[in-house]
């Protein structure tokens, strides 16, 4: 488990935009580690933690992109029934909110990564170690 970075990336819903963002960050050997794309208006919120945040500002910087940043957390989590909801229930039961939350696992991986904004983050990072 760690806190991290991650950016909300304000991109124009139009073919292509998500595209050129990650081409861009990929020159910059920038590599997206965990990713979430709502569905959306005109413009998407689009979330994304990365490996080099320094390398990601200069990419956003240069294309224009309008981007905030905010810490949350990055948990590995094993791939088994419940390891999710005792995650959560610790939490819970610590009276800290999920504001949100999203993941990814590969296929036959034995841990999935889950990113998690918390309301006490601090709190969170200590009793998730």
């Amino acid at each position: 488990m760690a806190i991290v970075t991650q950016f909300l990336v304000e991109l124009e819903n139009r073919p292509g935009s998500l595209a050129e963002t990650c081409s861009q960050l990929a020159a910059k050997a920038v590599n997206i580690q965990a990713i979430s794309v709502p569905r959306a208006g005109d413009f998407s919120t689009v979330r994304l933690v990365v490996n080099q945040t320094v390398a990601a500002r200069k990419v956003f910087d240069s294309m224009g992109i309008k981007y905030s940043e905010e810490e949350v957390l990055s948990v590995r989590v094993s791939d088994r029934p419940g390891s999710l909801g005792r995650m959560t229930r610790k939490l819970a039961e610590n009276k800290i909110n999920i504001e949100y939350v999203y993941g990814t696992i590969e296929k036959g991986a034995s841990d999935a990564l889950v990113i998690v904004s918390v309301s006490n983050l601090k709190k969170a990072a200590q009793l998730l170690k």
